[in-house]
């Protein structure tokens, strides 16, 4: 799972909203929740909708909207965020995970470095890319290009401007603006190079220069062209440092550009009139008392909860679900923490109340099925009508919502736990999954691993090979810093989930194994973990 997120200056908010309702806004794109007002709710979901509508003519976006619907949910507030996420200063953040593909920001801007709008339309700009574009893009340029989409600005009678100047971003460069007291510059030879977050010491400066030289770029031809030299090189597993050489030329003279013109004085804006927007329908609801308690827990769900918090956590939704006895969110909820938690008892008893209450709901169906596969597979079961029985409450389900990614992929996985290679069907069920979440890396590391094991080892690679450009290469890591990164990545893990290979280590071993097929001198790979089959 990939969490992006947007790192604020400053987080200036003292002040906490008192409790309140939530709503929900359904739209052709977006569920939206938040605890505001209606009227701010359907402005915000109207926008996000214009929004879209103006990314697919700019992009020329062909494709139909997913049927996968972005979740959004307006808090309170950035402090309200930066607690939900686990970290000050955060104002926005994206989550790509097929569970529930989700932006997290705030509906209230005042008194905030970033207003909200600006926030969403930064998250959605990220789910754009990946949805529509999927491919390596360093984090600088990811979030350059989520910083300048992110300044979009709605006037009056259907016109947009594009590329406003962002003052906060600037002030990091000019202490004439009253921020600091001293300039502060990341040279563009280190920006270009970083693949992370982790390889700049300032990670706001990483965001400030990225949209600056995305903004340059938008307006001198000769750069945007190297800019696109550079990201193709990247994409083909060129070294960043050595992509950006061969591209832009002399770094020291782009450096100079660049600062030369965060010093402007007067910003060229785009300004887009559109005849209208086709925006479609708006509906709100109020939603019901079992959401209302456990919309936090539902938003930490989907973004993942630390191994070691999650015991705390699943007392509490075990607390809050006592409440609703009969609700079919609470008891969906607790089915899948119980589950996650590996507490199969707890978890087949809230899907059989669950499904006893609602006997189509399309999860309930699916963890019912993988509850009884975990037993078979323990038990290395070989009744061959007792692995069909289960996997049939799983095609029920994904008759039932066809649009849900974890079903299809439940299907796929229901044949890796029986220990045979999954048949054409259960392989389609998985393309599917991935084309509902393609910014999902977990799904496309299980989509490269299925074509290894049915020895298509060059679509393998194609598969991966986006994600593992972003990964940087582990090659001079000693055993002690294995150790120690691993142990820091077992700290941090998800409840759920557990170690794998990187998708650059898998691409290092399937790139030794094709050359070794194809007769090059190659050392023997090293296998393949095996897929995770719990969903």
């Amino acid at each position: 799972m990939l969490v992006r997120l947007l790192i604020a200056a400053a987080a200036m908010l003292w002040t906490t909203a008192a409790q309140a309702e939530w709503r929900e806004a359904s739209t052709r794109n977006f569920i939206v929740y938040s605890e505001g007002s209606e009227a701010d709710l359907r402005d915000f979901a109207e926008k996000l909708e214009k929004f879209d509508f103006i990314l697919r003519r700019v992009h020329n976006v062909q494709a139909p909207p997913s049927p996968y619907r972005l979740r959004v949910f307006l808090l309170a507030n950035t402090n309200a965020v930066g607690r939900m996420i686990g970290s000050d200063g955060v104002a926005g953040y994206y989550v790509d995970d097929a569970r529930g593909m989700m932006m997290v920001g705030t509906r209230n801007g005042r008194n905030q470095v970033i207003d909200a709008e600006s926030i969403l339309l930064h998250e959605y700009t990220h789910h754009f890319m990946y949805q529509y574009f999927p491919a390596t893009y360093p984090t600088w340029y990811s979030e350059g290009f989520a910083e300048f989409w992110g300044a979009t600005k709605f006037l009056p009678n259907n016109v947009v401007e594009v590329g406003h100047p962002i003052e906060f971003r600037l002030r990091a460069f000019r202490p004439n603006l009253g921020f600091t007291n001293m300039s502060r510059w990341l040279h563009v030879r280190d920006m270009l190079a970083a693949q992370s977050y982790r390889d700049v010491a300032e990670v706001d400066l990483l965001y400030s220069l990225g949209w600056l030289l995305v903004r340059y770029t938008w307006e001198n031809p000769e750069r945007r062209r190297q800019l696109q030299q550079y990201l193709a090189l990247v994409n083909q597993g060129v070294p960043y440092a050595d992509a950006a050489t061969r591209t832009f030329g002399d770094l020291t003279d782009l450096n100079s550009e660049l600062f030369d013109y965060s010093g402007r004085n007067r910003w060229n804006v785009i300004q887009l009139p559109f005849r209208e927007f086709d925006i479609g329908s708006i509906n709100i609801r109020t939603v019901g008392a079992a959401e209302q308690a456990l919309m936090e827990h539902e938003i930490r769900m989907s973004q993942g909860v630390r191994n070691a918090d999650f015991p705390r956590f699943v007392e509490e939704v075990r607390a809050i679900t006592a409440r609703f006895p009969s609700d079919p969110f609470a008891l969906r909820l607790l089915a899948e923490v119980e589950r996650t938690a590996n507490h199969d008892q707890a978890a087949m008893a809230a899907v059989d109340r669950l499904l006893s209450v609602a006997p189509d709901d399309p999860r309930g169906l699916m963890h019912k099925a993988m509850l009884q596969i975990d037993a078979l597979k323990a038990a290395n079961s070989t009744d061959r009508a007792a692995w069909d029985s289960a996997r049939r409450l799983i095609a029920r389900a994904t008759e039932l919502n066809q649009s849900d990614p974890l079903l299809f992929e439940a299907l796929y996985d229901s044949y890796a736990a029986q220990g045979i290679v999954p048949p054409d069907e259960a392989q389609a069920a998985l393309y599917r999954a991935h084309d509902l979440a393609p910014s999902d890396t977990r799904l496309t590391y299980k989509l490269a691993s299925d074509f290894e094991q049915r020895g298509m080892i060059r679509d393998a690679i194609a598969i991966i090979r986006a994600d593992a450009f972003r990964v940087p290469p582990r090659t001079n890591e000693s055993e002690r810093q294995r150790q120690r990164r691993e142990r820091l990545e077992d700290r941090y893990r998800r409840a759920g989930t557990r170690r794998t290979e990187s998708a650059r280590e898998m691409l290092e071993r399937l790139t030794m194994r094709l050359r070794q097929e194809e007769g090059g001198a190659a050392p023997a790979p090293r296998p393949a973990p095996a897929a995770n089959p719990r969903n």
